[in-house]
């Protein structure tokens, strides 16, 4: 029933007395997030799942882990008077918990203070190793390189700016969002395995360690590859890419997003999360009749206009009539990169920058120019209290 070490059935018997058994049905809620805590929650069978919800009915879930039998969940009550509830926890199937409160906690130290001892211990012991854990308190800044249509040379200028930020000492990662065609590893000189999809298919938490595991190392920046098969996208939820987003974002200083072209609700989360959206597209009619038709979608989402830049590729001077129309459809900054197909074909083929394979081109400057202006101040980790004197406060007052 406890996972607890060095109880006696005396002293379990003592601690299972003295606390609230309540029995929840699948999917009903425990308790939310944002709530007051009434107490902290032993699962005695059945199991729990851990998540911020965002939506009352539960679709846009984001996983945070699972408690099964003998594990508990919401220690945060330890911490503080008047604590809120840190996450939602929902019942994964018929489960028992036993709540255990303040009132709870102090009849089971009057009845036997070596089984109160113990019990604290080990929950104190659980919220060490959670505080020690590196986490960042704030969130990488997330860019997401979006495009009007395909082959436009978004996932080019997307994994340029990874291997930029990454060699200027940035904690980098990008994700290849593209689930169904998306080649972000060919571009990074990487295999297409490990994928996103296998790890959704393996793994019942995706924590930062667990993305780690299935993430691919391109001159110090990470990528998280898109599936191999088109028809492993549907392994990936959109749940499961908001998780591994929010994930990602909070342990990294920049965080790419490579969007695919459709709209769809998947699309929309990218755009959502995203602190600035990178629109890369060619300069010509084709290209500015699909950015005037994405930018209707986009424009009733009400987005700042800070939110948007702007980059012409496969530019040459004579499209600056077509660079005045894209201005006057995306009113916002505009970059331009100069045509050179063949110095980014060999850049391609050999994995690496454009800047390492021609040093000095018009195209090479541009891209750098770009990039060094996406290049900002990277936030700030900040740490933890202790818990000790709010355990103690439970039973010494």
């Amino acid at each position: 029933m406890l996972a607890i070490k060095d109880l006696s059935q005396a002293d379990r018997d003592i601690i299972v007395r003295n606390m609230v058994r309540k029995t929840i049905e699948r999917n009903d809620v425990l308790y939310n997030e944002g709530r007051e805590c009434v107490g902290m929650y032993f699962v005695e069978t059945g199991a729990l799942k851990l998540v911020s919800r965002k939506a009352k009915d539960g679709l846009d879930d984001v996983m945070l882990g699972a408690v099964k039998a003998g594990s508990f969940c919401g220690e945060v009550a330890l911490l503080r008077d008047d604590a809120l509830y840190e996450d939602t926890a929902v019942a994964m199937e018929t489960s028992v918990v036993l709540e255990l409160n303040k009132s709870s906690m102090q009849k089971i130290m009057v009845a036997s203070m070596t089984a109160g001892t113990k019990l604290l211990l080990s929950i104190s012991r659980n919220i060490r190793e959670a505080i020690a854990m590196p986490q960042s308190q704030e969130l990488g800044r997330i860019i997401a390189f979006v495009s009007p249509k395909d082959g436009q040379g978004r996932t080019t200028v997307a994994t340029h700016l990874a291997k930029y930020l990454a060699g200027a000492g940035k904690r980098t990662i990008l994700i290849d969002c593209d689930l169904q065609l998306g080649d972000a590893n060919v571009h990074m000189g990487l295999s297409s395995q490990p994928h996103m999809a296998r790890m959704a298919q393996s793994e019942e938490r995706l924590t930062f360690d667990v993305i780690k595991k299935y993430s691919q190392n391109s001159g110090g920046a990470l990528l998280l590859a898109a599936p191999h098969q088109p028809q492993e996208a549907e392994f990936v939820s959109r749940s499961n890419l908001n998780q591994i987003i929010q994930e990602c974002a909070r342990n990294c200083d920049y965080l790419i997003l490579d969007v695919p072209c459709h709209i769809d609700e998947t699309a929309i989360l990218l755009w959502d999360l995203a602190d600035l959206m990178v629109f890369v597209t060619e300069s010509n009619i084709s290209s500015l009749t699909r950015l005037k038709r994405l930018m209707i979608a986009i424009s009733r989402l009400n987005y700042p206009k800070e939110k948007f830049l702007g980059i012409a590729n496969r530019y040459s001077e004579s499209q600056k009539e077509y660079l005045e129309n894209l201005r006057a459809i995306l009113p916002c900054k505009w970059h331009t990169i100069a045509h050179a197909d063949e110095e980014f074909a060999e850049a391609l083929l050999k994995g690496n920058p454009v800047w390492q394979v021609a040093y000095g081109s018009r195209a090479a400057k541009d891209l750098d120019a770009i990039c060094h202006e996406l290049l900002g101040k990277a936030p700030q980790t900040l740490g933890k209290g202790g818990v000790f004197s709010r355990i103690k406060s439970w039973f010494t007052e």
